[in-house]
């Protein structure tokens, strides 16, 4: 398998888990930023004048909407996975045998949302559920088999994502952007405790 303790495993895919760092980094900064432009919008209600549409808010979270709908749209042709699917791999890619608790903290899934996917994702055979060694009442969630032969197509299409997205860009300043959006997500970390984040999050159900 593509992950595990053993050195060596996952070599070949560590060159793409950069990507997959700024995509869950991204993803904390995007929570952040529609909470403050929730604020935000509250704020300026009454000023006609505020030209929301070219809001960094906005525009971040427009694009994140487009890129979530795009990947989603790719994997589920060419892998038959959903986007949420996706994601619970990635968090068991990065670290196999995780509980459902963790699995739901890591991806931003409520339990309640999570427990029916995690069934069907078991039933399609791309997760086994096996009993805690130390306690028994906790099951702990591994990727088989068939999600390690669908690992690569996966990463595939993330990059072939990102390669549509990244069109006319040159490196230097997707690097800028992504400097940018770091320090905003950082700002935005100091106003607003990540917490509070959460908290909404599952009050909202929001991605």
């Amino acid at each position: 398998m593509f992950w595990g303790g053993e050195a060596g495993h996952g070599d070949y895919f560590w060159p793409l888990y950069g990507w997959v760092d700024d995509w869950w980094g991204i993803r904390q900064g995007i929570a952040r930023l529609k909470i403050v432009r929730l604020l935000i919008v509250r704020d300026l209600s009454k000023m006609d004048a505020y030209d929301f549409e070219n809001s960094v808010g906005f525009l971040v979270n427009n694009t994140a909407k487009s890129f979530q709908k795009i990947l989603d749209m790719e994997l589920r042709k060419k892998v038959g996975v959903t986007i949420g699917q996706w994601r619970v791999v990635v968090a068991l890619v990065r670290e196999n045998g995780l509980t459902q608790t963790e699995i739901a903290e890591k991806v931003g899934i409520e339990g309640a949302t999570l427990v029916p996917l995690i069934d069907k994702m078991e039933h399609e055979g791309l997760l086994k559920r096996k009993p805690d060694l130390r306690d028994r009442r906790v099951n702990r969630i591994y990727l088989t088999s068939k999600a390690d032969s669908l690992w690569k197509s996966m990463m595939a299409c993330a990059l072939n994502i990102r390669r549509i997205s990244t069109k006319g860009i040159s490196e230097n300043e997707l690097q800028d952007t992504m400097q940018t959006l770091r320090k905003i997500s950082g700002n935005l970390a100091e106003y607003l405790p990540l917490d509070a984040v959460v908290a909404l999050q599952k009050k909202t159900g929001g991605d």
